[in-house]
Order: C-alpha cells, then sequence, then structure tokens
C-alpha cells in the first residue's frame, strides 16, 4: 500500500474541501440573495397593486351611460390619486398608465416619464401586437436595453377613450446587480478565508510532523543501541505521552541488553568451568598423570552431568520462550512431584551432609497443571537450598483459599536483601551463588503456586 505522510494524508483532503467552499458558498448566497430580493420586489408590487386597484374599481365602475364630463373627473381623480398612491408607497415599485393607443398616459412627470418610456413603448407593442395580455399575477420582463422587471398588467374597466391599461412594475436589475456584487464580495472574504485556514493548518500539522518525525529518529538511535533519553518534553499532550512511553521502553530495553549482557557472560563462564576440568582431566588421563584414573574419569562424569543439566535448562528456558514447549495441563499429584525432587537429590544431600525432611500434608493434594514444569522449578529450589543449607532442608505443602503452596525451606544464611528483586530475573547471579537458569520460570498451574523463601 502506498504510504502518505501526515501533510499530504490532512492537507489533501481539507484543501479540496476548502477549495470548493468559496464557489459553493458564492453560489448558495446568491440564490438565497436572489430570491429574497426577488421577494421583496414582489411584496412591494403586491403592496401598490393593493392600493391602486381598489381605486380603479371604485372610480370605474362599468356604467355606461355616465356623461363624458363625469368620465373625465374619474379620470382625473383616479390619476391623482393612483399616483399619490404611488408615492407615498416609497417602494421598488412603480405606476404606470396606457391610452386606449398603447400611447403612456402616467407618469406625468417628465423625468418619470423619460425613465419609463422605453419600458412603455415596449409593452404597448407587446399588447398591441397581442403578444401580452393583461395578467393577475407577475411576469418576468427583459427590455431591449437589458433592464429585468417585474410586472403586473391590469386592463381599465372603462368606456374612456384615454385610459386602456394599468401597469404596475419593479425594476430588479438593480436587484441583480446588488446581489452580483454582494456575492463577489462573499467570494472574496471565502477565499481569504481559505488562505488563511490553509496557513494555520499548515502551521498546525508541521508542528505535529515534526515532533514525530524527531520521535522517529530518536527511535532509530533506541534500535542502534542508543538508549539515552529523549528530551526536551513536547507541549501536545499526545506527544508528550508517547515521549514518556518511549523512553520506558528504552530503560526496559537498556534493561534488557545489560540481562542479555550478563548471561551471555555468565553462561560462558558457567560453560568454560566444567569444559576446563573434563578437558584437563581427560588430557591428564591421556598422558598417565594420574595414578588412579578412576578418580578423574569420576570427576569427568560430576563436571559432564553439571554440563548437562546447564545445558538442559538453557534449552528448556529457550523451548518456553520460543513456544516450543508449550505446557500439557492435567491433574499432578503435588506429592508426587515433591517425592520425585527428593529422590533426585537424595544422593546430593547425603554428600553434602544435608537431611532432606518432608512436612506432614495431604498426600492426596492436587493441582491443574504442567507437572514436568512444576517438577523443574521444585527441582530448582531443592538444588539452591541443599547448596546453601547447613544442615537441613524442609519441604512442605498447604492447601490456601484456591491455590496451594509449595515450601522449602533450609537453615543457612539465606538470600541477601538486595538480592530479593532480582530473585526471578533470569540467569541472575548473587554474591557467592552459582547461576540459575530457569530460576524465574513460572509453574505452570491452574491454582497459583506460592514459593516461600527462608
Amino acid at each position: 500500500m502506498k504510504q502518505q505522510g501526515l501533510l499530504v494524508r490532512v492537507l489533501v483532503p481539507v484543501l479540496i474541501a476548502l477549495i470548493l467552499l468559496p464557489p459553493l458558498s458564492c453560489l448558495i448566497f446568491q440564490r438565497a440573495a436572489q430570491r429574497s430580493a426577488y421577494g421583496q420586489a414582489a411584496d412591494d408590487l403586491e403592496v401598490l397593486r393593493e392600493m391602486v386597484v381598489p381605486l380603479m374599481g371604485s372610480h370605474f365602475s362599468g356604467n355606461q351611460d355616465i356623461s363624458q364630463e363625469i368620465l373625465s373627473e374619474q379620470v382625473s381623480s383616479f390619476l391623482r390619486q393612483a399616483g399619490s398612491a404611488a408615492h407615498r408607497m416609497g417602494g421598488q415599485a412603480s405606476l404606470m398608465i396606457l391610452g386606449t393607443e398603447y400611447q403612456m398616459i402616467y407618469p406625468r412627470d417628465e423625468i418619470e416619464r423619460e425613465n419609463a418610456l422605453p419600458l412603455a413603448q415596449e409593452l404597448g407593442d407587446e399588447l398591441g401586437a397581442g403578444r401580452l395580455a393583461a395578467a393577475v399575477e407577475a411576469v418576468e420582463w427583459s427590455s431591449s436595453d437589458g433592464e429585468e422587471y417585474l410586472v403586473n398588467i391590469y386592463e381599465i374597466p372603462t368606456p374612456s377613450v384615454r385610459l386602456r391599461y394599468l401597469i404596475v412594475y419593479c425594476s430588479v436589475s438593480s436587484i441583480s446587480a446588488w446581489v452580483t456584487q454582494a456575492s463577489l464580495l462573499v467570494l472574496l472574504i471565502s477565499a481569504a478565508f481559505v488562505v488563511l485556514t490553509i496557513g494555520v493548518l499548515w502551521v498546525t500539522v508541521r508542528s505535529v510532523s515534526r515532533p514525530l518525525n524527531r520521535l522517529c529518529r530518536e527511535a532509530q538511535k533506541i534500535g542502534d543501541g542508543d538508549f539515552s533519553k529523549i528530551q526536551p518534553p513536547f507541549s501536545l499532550r499526545e506527544l508528550e505521552q508517547l515521549r514518556l512511553a518511549m523512553n520506558e521502553m528504552s530503560e526496559r530495553l537498556q534493561r534488557s541488553n545489560q540481562v542479555q549482557k550478563d548471561f551471555f557472560q555468565n553462561v560462558s563462564h558457567e560453560l568454560r568451568n566444567p569444559l576446563m576440568s573434563i578437558s584437563g582431566y581427560a588430557q591428564g588421563i591421556e598422558q598417565g598423570v594420574f595414578p588412579a584414573p578412576k578418580e578423574a574419569a569420576h570427576t569427568i562424569l560430576e563436571e559432564s552431568v553439571r554440563l548437562t543439566e546447564l545445558v538442559n535448562s538453557l534449552l528448556t528456558l529457550s523451548r518456553m520462550e520460543s513456544g516450543q514447549n508449550r505446557p500439557e495441563f492435567g491433574p499432578v499429584q503435588i506429592a508426587d512431584v515433591i517425592g520425585d525432587s527428593l529422590d533426585r537429590f537424595h544422593g546430593l544431600a547425603l554428600q553434602r551432609g544435608i537431611s532432606l525432611t518432608v512436612g506432614d500434608f495431604d498426600r492426596r493434594m492436587t493441582v491443574h497443571g504442567d507437572e514436568e514444569l512444576l517438577g523443574n522449578v521444585v527441582d530448582n529450589l531443592l538444588s539452591n537450598a541443599i547448596r546453601y543449607a547447613d544442615s537441613e532442608v524442609r519441604v512442605d505443602a498447604e492447601r490456601l483459599e484456591g491455590t496451594v503452596r509449595i515450601s522449602v525451606l533450609d537453615d543457612g544464611a539465606g538470600i541477601a536483601k538486595k538480592d530479593l528483586p532480582h530473585l526471578f530475573e533470569r540467569c541472575y547471579k548473587g554474591e557467592g551463588g552459582n547461576l540459575g537458569a530457569i530460576a524465574g520460570m513460572r509453574c505452570c498451574v491452574d491454582n497459583q503456586a506460592f514459593v516461600k523463601f527462608r
């Protein structure tokens, strides 16, 4: 799988999202603002229409029998009131009245007439050609000069030869221009925000990636055997936790490395002594130095047994750590394990003048575990006890709450206090003591076995 750096993994997706942000925000704002502005224009048209259309209904009742003089007065009154209503509203909407020949009757102000004339001519042409008709709903209209309008057209119900259409309209070109300018402003602000965000994000990610790269270099140093502590501390909590964890790992690796060095030194020493004895006595026998070769052969045999035990212990430890020597669980008689160990070390105890005694415990007591591994633990304890006892070694067992405790006690000087913390370190060698290759091997039982030293 292709690997990516932290900067690429974080910045690329965020950068894509940020690049899309300005146009999307501009588009959303433009649509929302345009809809709002057009809605406001439509509301202005509705307000003006509600003010003018009732005036049209009240002045032109559709009565065909009135005189032209009265009709003229009605038209004049309607124009005055409609114009007054249009000016009084003050919104974006405007009023326009066309005559029977589609000429513009209102507005009367010259400036207003000049502004409204192009629209009046185009609407008149369309109405005269029949391409446009009166409608209650507002329609959008685009004039030839590019202006955009919302338009309502009403046909005046009167026999007057002067008035034909009442038009309420609102220019939306200015609204569109404002929306365009505002959208451009939103685009610029969003782009500036994106640039600022990318800069802040770059600095933030770099503040994390640089310490991580530094930790990677420190990890390489640890792999090369440099176990010095990583300094100084980091301000980011997660990185500081990682630094502390790496320092702790470095300390453990340093201790493990030292243990391995001590292990090889001790093992080399322990292997060299019996090998030198075997070699020396064998050469003496070969050259006829010893008048009684049986004694030399006995010494060679003892050193061979010692060497075999040491090698077997190391092989057992190696198989356990590699997973090759898997425990075989089953019911284990505690009395059988203790009895077999006592039988194996009975000769050594007699040779050293040590008496072996067994406590009065329940001989039917069993645990669920691996008999061979449990026997190795008891053998290791017994050999140590016989080696350092003055005259007696006692083995006992007792049942506790859900556990069984096997005690091996001797009347020797005991273990020095400074050695107690290292009892279960592999191949630890105390002052004046021998190396214990499997002293720290756990006994594989379900019921936890306690070992008591004294």
